[in-house]
């Protein structure tokens, strides 16, 4: 789910943009949601890229930069690109709503898992492997969920 502060900023980005009703609920479509709160974490972070795009474009908006671009990490740690991916799967398969409280699953999930203490400790080589570690857990609630509406 698209956490608050996601959902606030595309109402932000849609008033600067000065978009009509219309045009906003067509893209929301173009994602297969009717209203914002229905995004997931990356199609709200995708969504969130569009509409800063159009902003820029008509010099309404500065790019902000991306999140952990400012962190100066050594070649054998995972990137920033990594880092953000990791926590946006986890926030796809993560039950609680709450970024507070998805932050501290997800770091559970990696002690318990990958003897890691924070996402910002990984490697290069872990962070895939928790990658796909969560790619597979999704996949998994995708089956069992598929599996409970048949």
């Amino acid at each position: 789910m698209a956490t608050t502060f996601q959902i606030k900023k595309i109402h932000t980005l849609k008033n600067i943009l000065g978009m009509d009703d219309d045009l906003y609920h067509e893209m929301l479509m173009s994602f297969d949601v009717q209203t914002s709160k229905n995004l997931t974490f990356t199609e709200a972070t995708i969504f969130i890229e569009i509409l800063e795009e159009k902003a820029i474009a008509i010099n309404k908006w500065t790019k902000q930069p991306k999140k952990y671009a400012e962190l100066n990490r050594s070649d054998n740690m995972a990137s920033d690109a990594q880092i953000r991916m990791i926590e946006g799967l986890w926030r796809e398969i993560c039950y609680f709503n709450n970024d507070k409280f998805a932050k501290k699953s997800l770091r559970k999930f990696l002690k318990s898992k990958f003897r890691v203490d924070d996402v910002m400790f990984l490697t290069r080589a872990k962070s895939c492997k928790v990658i796909q570690a969560i790619t597979a857990i999704k996949k998994k609630l995708k089956e069992k969920s598929a599996a409970t509406l048949n």
